[in-house]
């Protein structure tokens, strides 16, 4: 059992401005979990993913290309996908994916 509790949460910032993240796990085959905090306006280019990638929205409204997205709503991203985000309001997501991303924009 691992246990990471919000008051002893890392925060870093990303190489995208306006987006923080927080790392909660990371496996030896390449399967990665953290958090991700997008200020209202943020946007993370478009990109795919070389394996799958599965978004929660937490708090906030943030849109994947022409969807818009809140609180509650999934979102399951298969390698091939091409999306981009953009934060409508302050957002929080948690963020699972097996492989990393390639930039295409």
């Amino acid at each position: 059992m691992i246990l990471v509790q919000q008051k002893d949460r890392t925060w870093t910032d990303s190489s995208i401005s306006g987006v923080q993240t927080c790392r909660t796990w990371i496996s030896e085959d390449g399967i990665e979990s953290y958090l991700a905090k997008f200020q209202a306006g943020a946007s993370f280019p478009k990109h795919t993913h070389i394996g799958w990638e599965q978004i929660i929205i937490l708090e906030g409204v943030i849109r994947f290309n022409d969807v818009e997205m809140q609180a509650g709503d999934v979102l399951q991203v298969q390698g091939t996908d091409e999306h981009k985000a953009f934060a409508v309001e302050n957002t929080l997501l948690f963020i699972t994916h097996h492989g990393g991303i390639e930039l295409t924009e």
